[in-house]
């Protein structure tokens, strides 16, 4: 049993792929070996081969798309300097010291 600190997912298998692995689904998928025989070979789930093999053939590019979130408003290193200077407040400071 794991307790509820561990990172561990248990609810499902999702593991950043390695750069390496994606090499090799791209060239066997150019040397017409079959998603089913590619994905035993790379230890990755047939679903996952095949989607692979299908954004290799859309974008040209195995690794994922950038996502389309929002841009930050500030970046790491101001980030940073806030935490150090802002006092760390909990909610019920915050009810007591500013709500009637």
């Amino acid at each position: 049993m794991q307790d509820a600190n561990s990172s561990e997912n248990t609810h499902g298998s999702y593991e950043k792929a390695d750069p390496y692995k994606y090499g090799c689904i791209v060239y066997m998928h150019l040397a017409n070996y079959g998603a089913t025989q590619i994905s035993l070979v790379v230890g990755m789930s047939l679903s996952t081969v095949k989607y692979i093999i299908k954004r290799v053939d859309e974008t040209g590019s195995p690794e994922p798309r950038k996502g389309s979130g929002r841009p930050r408003k500030i970046d790491e290193r101001t980030e940073r300097h806030l935490v150090q200077i802002v006092p760390f407040i909990t909610e019920e400071q915050l009810h007591v010291e500013y709500m009637p």
